[in-house]
């Protein structure tokens, strides 16, 4: 009846409830079922038992009833309350065997008894759950998740010890001189019974909504027990509750801020309306002449070795092993990554070229695999020489364990640089100067007009920048012509087309536009031999003044090209593994060495400015340390 009467109450006050949306503060539930337990432990002898036998499990069912709390604390989760009854018996048996005499037959045999205890036990059950929907929201549960710890309080625990006979069927036992079949050993409350048994739960749950207040939740939960129900021994239920409760929601109406007042509307003062802004280029003239010559450059140096990583033999990345397009480096540091590609075009270039690669080590020292070692280094750079395209006959190997011209191998720096392979080209230049073919170049003036127009007058902008063959100038004035200087090149035909890309930009706004030029009205000069940017490089051996025989020829090039009274510009430099007083002893005589050698060679009359210059590359690299050990040439 009273559980009735709580349903009635729960339904009458959900009715009860606005239907327009609110927030659930807390939920109420009260639900009853059944719980299926097993018990596992070795009881023989405790809580008052007699000792029959040792019990290992047992099993029971009953009826439990609960009432909780819910309160949410995030919209992902509830925090529970739960108390109620549990039922938690279980039934012990196991089989014992005892001799007997059968005096009616006259012989002896075994009597099979089944050994019963009946544990009956209740508790009071106190749990505190976190619950999370898994499908659905917190509010609507299709499926939800709780898990928490639970306290049992023992309500009830006694317990009954039964026996009875299986076999032989005329077995007795005598009670007070009574024979039977079944006798009752002991039954009372177990004596030692746990005061608190503490376990971890955890259920599955579903919200099936009645109104939007009110929900049936059906419920399977499992309580794992941590302690025994016994002090003296173990004794462990396992139990698993099914359930049904009634929910009811109590919740609070949301409170709506009033609706805003209607906006007040003001008509805007109309505006003055301006025409788009934009930019007006005109390119307009240009005055000018073509200019023609030949200019006088040299190559980029060439460290013409490889150089490798410490017991290594493979080529180190940097290096471009075939030829892919790329274009090679104008720094000559960087340029050295470029040195097989450029090899295999002087082979190309000149079939009757051989080539020796000398590879070494820095010393048993250091790499103690020695010969083996500079063998393969040299292998691995024929292997890359002939990928690109130098026939394998054309390559000779001559692998020693010190280089032929060998680094101080007393300092860090030296032994990296003798882990190479140096490339000997024979019957080829290694470089050369190059006089390129005629130029013909656009020198004058270009005369362009821009002007900003339109937009409002505070958009503005209070400069531009108009720029002629991307050569910009800024002026202050939005309504400007200027004349930019002007130097294209050109082709080198009779009558060469011409053109001049014009822009002009402001206030966000881009105009361009090209001026085209008739180059066959304009006048024609011709240069002498330009020289100004001329700039050769010229290496040296380690620790050498003395001028290789490529260095001769590229030098005998050079006076050839040169006119009476050009001005040679010698700098001798050397690299940082020497003492400072011998790096500037090399230097001077590297740059003197050079002088008289040009001296030698001609009968022209130059003038000469020699010098001593400071590492021009970075000494951070083995190339860079060997293009130090140079001398550098420029003309005046």
């Amino acid at each position: 009846m009273l559980f009735r009467a709580a349903i009635i109450a729960l339904i009458a006050s959900s009715n009860l409830a606005a239907q327009s949306t609110s927030t659930e503060t807390l939920a109420l539930r009260l639900g009853g079922g059944f719980a299926s337990t097993s018990h596992t432990g070795s009881i023989s002898s405790a809580g008052g038992i007699l000792d029959c036998g040792s019990l290992t499990s047992g099993s029971g069912m009953g009826p439990g009833g609960y009432a909780a709390l819910e309160l949410p604390i995030t919209s992902w989760g509830a925090l529970g309350l739960e108390v109620g009854l549990t039922n938690r018996n279980g039934a012990f048996s196991r089989t014992n065997t005892y001799p007997l005499r059968d005096t009616a037959a006259g012989k002896d045999v075994t009597m099979t008894t089944q050994y019963t205890l009946d544990a009956t036990i209740s508790n009071l059950d106190v749990s505190a759950q976190l619950q999370l929907p898994i499908i659905g929201t917190l509010q609507r549960r299709t499926l939800g998740l709780s898990i928490g710890p639970r306290l049992a309080l023992p309500m009830t625990a006694s317990f009954a010890q039964r026996e009875s006979v299986v076999s032989p069927e005329s077995a007795v036992f005598l009670e007070n001189g009574i024979p039977v079949q079944e006798r009752l050993i002991r039954e009372g409350a177990l004596q030692t019974r746990s005061s608190l048994l503490l376990a971890i739960s955890a259920g599955v749950e579903s919200f099936i909504p009645l109104s939007d207040r009110l929900s049936i939740v059906p419920r399977v939960s499992a309580d794992y027990f941590l302690t025994d129900v016994v002090t003296d021994a173990a004794w462990k239920p396992f139990t698993i509750r099914a359930d049904v409760a009634l929910r009811l929601s109590l919740t609070k109406k949301p409170v709506f801020a009033p609706p805003p007042p209607p906006p007040v509307i003001v008509e805007a003062p109309s505006k003055p309306s301006y025409a788009p802004p934009m930019l007006v280029l005109e390119p307009r003239s240009f005055t000018g002449e073509i200019v023609t010559g030949n200019v006088l450059r040299a190559s980029t140096p060439i460290v013409n070795a490889v150089f490798f990583d410490s017991a290594r033999a493979d080529i180190p990345a940097s290096y471009r092993v075939r030829a892919d397009g790329s274009a090679m480096s104008s720094e000559a540091v960087a340029a050295h990554d470029w040195i097989l590609p450029r090899i295999a075009a002087i082979v190309a270039s000149n079939p009757s070229a051989r080539i020796v690669l000398e590879g070494a080590t820095s010393g048993t020292g250091t790499e103690p695999e020695g010969l083996p070692l500079a063998k393969r280094r040299a292998e691995a750079v024929r292997g890359a020489l002939v990928g690109l395209g130098v026939p394998n006959s054309s390559i000779t190997i001559a692998p020693s364990v010190s280089p032929r011209i060998a680094s101080n191998a007393d300092l860090p720096g030296g032994r990296a640089e003798n882990r190479r392979v140096d490339i000997v080209v024979q019957n080829a230049p290694l470089q050369r100067f190059i006089l390129t073919e005629q130029y013909a170049e656009l020198r004058g003036t270009a005369t362009v007009a821009s002007r900003f127009q339109g937009g409002p007058p505070e958009m503005r902008p209070s400069s531009q920048v108009i720029s002629a063959n991307k050569r910009d100038t800024s002026v202050g004035s939005l309504d400007a012509v200027v004349a930019i200087p002007v130097e294209i090149m050109l082709d080198n035909s009779a009558r060469p087309p011409a053109s001049i890309s014009t822009t002009s930009s402001a206030g966000g706004q881009f105009a361009e536009k090209v001026l085209m030029i008739d180059a066959g009205s304009l006048a024609r000069r011709s240069n002498a031999l330009d020289i100004s940017e001329f700039e050769a490089v010229i290496r040296f051996d380690y620790n050498s003044a003395d001028l290789l025989d490529n260095d001769k020829t590229l030098l005998r090039q050079l006076t050839e090209q040169l006119p009476e009274g050009t001005t040679i510009v010698i700098e001798g430099s050397a690299d940082v593994l020497g003492t400072l007083e011998r790096n500037r002893q090399l230097s001077s005589n590297r740059a003197a060495n050079t002088e008289a050698y040009i001296r030698s060679i001609t009968a022209k009359s130059f003038t000469f400015a020699t010098t001593s210059l400071a590492s021009p590359y970075s000494d951070a690299t083995p190339q860079g340390r060997f293009l130090n050990r140079n001398i550098r040439i420029r003309l005046k």
